[in-house]
């Protein structure tokens, strides 16, 4: 959660970036035109942040890869196994909480 965390906060924390990135997924016609931040008071945004970055991850990839920044953790299939048992586990978790 730390690293997409980090790599959300990079790209909205810097208005050039973010804006950049919005324009790049209405270039490419993505489902989506923005990410999500996670919220810590409110712990079921976790979720619905991990379900959005898994679903733009080649986006985001493509994205990060025009800016040189280098997260060579999205390419390792060990950690992208871990974020996806993440992301299962906390979308089963906010349906049990519902």
């Amino acid at each position: 959660m730390n690293l997409v965390n980090k790599i959300i906060n990079s790209i909205l924390a810097k208005a050039l970036y973010h804006r950049q990135f919005k324009d790049f997924l209405e270039e490419i016609d993505s489902q989506f035109s923005d990410l999500l931040l996670h919220n810590k008071v409110r712990w079921l945004s976790r979720c619905n942040v991990l379900q959005r970055f898994a679903l733009c991850l080649s986006e985001i990839k493509t994205f990060l890869n025009e800016k040189n920044i280098d997260h060579s953790e999205l390419e390792e299939d060990k950690w992208l196994q871990k974020f996806n048992f993440m992301e299962d586990t906390t979308m089963k978790l906010n349906e049990l909480s519902l």
